[in-house]
This record gives C-alpha cells, structure tokens and sequence, in this order.
C-alpha cells in the first residue's frame, strides 16, 4: 500500500516545506503574540484543514494524469523537479530579515486596518482565517500537482497513497506549527533572529535541490529502461 522509501522522502520534504517561514508561519506566530497557544491553536488546525481541501482538489487531477501515461507521468515528475529546483535557489536567494521585524510590521498592518490584534480568542473565526490562508494559496497548488507524484508509486494503489501523504501533510503542519506556537509564546526571542531565519531557509533549499536531482535520475533510468 505505501513505498516506504518515497514516503520518507515525502516526509523530509514536507517538513522543509511546512517549517520554512512563510505567510501560514507568519500567520501562526502572529496569533501565538496576540492570544497565545491557546488561540493559535484554532487557525493551526484551520490551516490543516485547509490543506487537506486543496489535497482532496488537487487529488483528482494528478489522478488523470497518472493513468493517462507513463510518458506524462515522468513530464509530470520532470516538471516537479523543476518546481523544487526553484524552490531551492528561492530559498538560498532570499533577503532574510527577522522574523520579529516581519511580526512587527503585520501588526502594525493589522492596527492601520482596524483589525483586532489582541483580545478575545474567537475560535471559528481563527478556524476560517486558517482555511482561507490555504485555499487562496496558490503555491500550496503547485506544492501537491507538482511534488506529490514524485513520491507516489505507479504500482501501487494511487488512492490510497495519495490519502496517506494528505493525511501525513496535515498531522505535519498541526505538528510544526504547535511547535512553533509553543516557543513563540515562551521563548521568542529563539525565532526573532535574522540567522535562524537564514538558516531555515537555506536547509530547506538544499534539501529540495538534491531531492530534485534524485527526481530527475530516478526519470531518467525509468526512461533509458523502457
């Protein structure tokens, strides 16, 4: 039912993917300051909710293309690898700044608009706030048509896979998200540093380049094979 070495790879990739900063990071930090873990809580879970939607969505269309052929399967890969290859020198390019910088200027966004910062912890609509940061994500798109085939074995039940790696994706935002809710709410200053925030940029885009090039071997020896 699962190939145990792609899902590892899956795995390594996800968490790279989900640790990285970005707006659901932001996002989860900005709630964990203004109403703590146990208000970040819900626009965590809303996030993976989210996720688990835009899965559900993407689902179907790799699915045709799975069973189309196997020359559009290893295009579908090819492209994937491109994808992460872009994510890797992304992450190795960007201007890092501290994240408390980037916390401090969402909240004075958030005050210039009139919404709240701090107060009453308003679980549905931190719930929502979640899902509709996922759904109008379109990275998050590109993210399962693009990198989850890589990690699915054509031999094996495409549902079943495909409904495992979801699943895996979701456990592994409320999973690092908490965690980052958690030492934003006591011990901030651990993630407000420019550095950390290089360092978690560059790990990750390294980690994608050399997951891109075993992508575009693995293509290669399946092609020069048939």
């Amino acid at each position: 039912m699962l190939n145990l070495s792609l899902y590892s790879l899956f795995v390594i990739t996800s968490v790279m993917t989900v640790a990285t900063p970005g707006p659901g990071v932001l996002m989860t930090l900005m709630k964990s300051i203004g109403f703590g873990f146990r208000g970040a809580i819900w626009t965590i879970c809303g996030t993976a909710t989210g996720a688990l939607i835009m899965s559900a969505i993407s689902a179907t269309g790799v699915g045709l293309v799975l069973r189309a052929s196997p020359d559009a399967y290893a295009l579908l890969r090819v492209v994937g690898a491109a994808y992460m290859i872009w994510l890797g020198i992304k992450n190795w390019r960007v201007r890092t700044m501290s994240l408390e910088s980037a916390l401090r200027g969402s909240k004075h966004r958030a005050i210039a608009s009139g919404a709240p910062v701090e107060g009453e912890i308003r679980r549905l609509p931190f719930f929502m706030e979640g899902i509709t940061l996922q759904m109008t994500n379109p990275m998050l798109i590109m993210f399962f048509v693009s990198l989850f085939p890589q990690f699915i074995d054509p031999k094996l039940s495409y549902g079943a896979q495909y409904g495992i790696l979801a699943a895996t994706y979701g456990i592994l935002i409320l999973a690092i998200h908490s965690g980052y809710s958690f030492v934003t709410s006591r011990f901030r200053g651990f993630l407000s540093s420019e550095r950390m925030s290089r360092l978690i940029y560059r790990i990750g885009g390294s980690i994608f380049i050399v997951l891109a090039l075993k992508v575009l071997w693995d293509v290669y020896v399946s092609l020069s094979a048939a």
